[in-house]
């Protein structure tokens, strides 16, 4: 009886994995994973896209998709998107660079997101961001790294200087020459940057409600060096370099450390300085905020910069990239990807912007703005006037000579575009 039992055991086992294995082979496997290719700055993946498992996370939320990262030093970023480009291997999300963005649109590098951009709720972006991403009608980047400056000074210092916290441009003049009297540099920065003269000390010449040049109602690019305001501006960031190390090639980490260190008064401070150069003070009460200074003409204008998503013309899975930018345009994911500022303003409420430290980049990027106009000449544009912007703050050249040379130069340069 036992035995039969046994047999019959060993038979009805038989049965069922025979048909274990038929509904097996007949069932649907499952379906191949679509790869998203991404590049990125290597920075952006080192210090935020890595530590924060954004590959995983996303990967959870849509498992139809395999992200692919490839970083690229920032100096290689356009070369690199233009050469996958030219020989047909577009990336189906770029990150970009928002001044380089207009070459990519003249190039037809970069496609349209007007449909990712349809799925976002675009009154908490930064209207002027937001512009600056649209050609023709149509969206081919949307912000979701931008920056601006805001004024960084060291309070013990300029109150033992006999000042109040500087509120306008002239303030800041004032307590520049009294503090370099004492041994103190006023700010710090080189001149062998080309953006110096156009972010660095040069973003001060929004507090005087001008740009380098603007789009008139004609939509034409028109330089603003010719101006009153100009000149007036430059005389003044000739007066604030006197007061500077006049090390052509000081680097930004140098001139960082050394307004932590106290010798340097005051600095126009970015979003990550927050992290790179306030845990230096040996007092973090030493370091306060302020928006940028009112200059003569009321504004307090402040030069925003920062990153944008694209995606390649040629993409190979654009819905992926797109199920890709939807996904990281979320408030809660913009912080986690970010070096600079988010671009929605909602996620200043996550992780790691919900903190007093950024509550002054939130006001201020309100108010901020693109120095110039993107353009396709804009990079040309920068190197033009950085030459004698530099020659004047040496004194080799005068204010009025500088904007001069200056606005004959640059306009040539645009009206290869007007």
């Amino acid at each position: 009886m036992k035995k039969g039992l046994l047999v019959l055991m060993v038979a009805m086992l038989a049965v069922s994995v025979l048909f274990a294995q038929g509904a097996s082979e007949g069932a649907a496997q499952p379906a191949k994973k679509s790869t998203v290719r991404i590049m990125v700055w290597t920075s952006s993946m080192d210090e935020k896209i890595g530590p924060n498992n954004i590959e995983a996370k996303f990967e959870e939320a849509y498992p139809q998709y395999d992200l692919e990262f490839e970083t690229i030093e920032y100096d290689q970023l356009d070369a690199q998107t233009l050469l996958s480009h030219k020989t047909g291997n577009d990336y189906d999300v770029i990150m970009v660079n928002h001044s380089s963005l207009p070459m990519f649109v003249a190039g037809d590098v970069v496609a349209p997101v007007d449909d990712v951009v349809a799925k976002l709720d675009m009154k908490y972006y930064s209207e002027k961001a937001v512009n600056a991403s649209k050609f023709n009608g149509h969206w081919y980047g949307i912000p979701f790294d931008p920056d601006c400056r805001i004024l960084a000074y060291n309070q013990k210092l300029i109150k033992e200087l006999g000042f109040e916290p500087p509120k306008t441009t002239d303030d800041v003049l004032k307590i520049a020459k009294a503090g370099f009297e004492k041994g103190y540099y006023a700010m710090a920065g080189g001149l062998n940057r080309s953006t110096f003269c156009v972010y660095d000390l040069g973003g001060f010449m929004l507090c005087w409600g001008i740009q380098l040049y603007k789009v008139d109602e004609n939509g034409k690019y028109v330089c603003q060096l010719n101006t009153p305001e100009a000149v007036d501006y430059m005389h003044w960031a000739q007066e604030m370099y006197a007061c500077m190390p006049h090390d052509g090639n000081l680097d930004n980490s140098t001139a960082r450390s050394w307004f932590a260190q106290g010798k340097v008064l005051m600095l126009w401070w970015t979003p990550s300085q927050i992290k790179s150069v306030l845990p230096k003070f040996a007092n973090r009460e030493d370091c306060a905020f302020a928006e940028m200074p009112l200059g003569p003409s009321g504004v307090n204008g402040s030069a925003m910069g920062g990153y944008m998503w694209s995606i390649g013309s040629g993409a190979q899975n654009p819905e992926g990239a797109k199920a890709f930018l939807t996904w990281a345009l979320q408030p809660e994911q913009q912080g986690q990807i970010c070096r600079g500022l988010p671009a929605d303003s909602r996620a200043y409420q996550y992780p790691p912007y919900n903190i007093p430290e950024y509550d002054m980049f939130r006001e201020q990027i309100a108010k901020a703005e693109y120095p110039v106009a993107l353009t396709s000449v804009l990079t040309k544009v920068f190197d033009t006037w950085s030459r004698p912007y530099a020659r004047c703050l040496l004194g080799e050249i005068t204010p009025e000579e500088a904007c001069e040379i200056g606005y004959k130069e640059v306009q040539a340069l645009l009206d290869t575009i007007n």
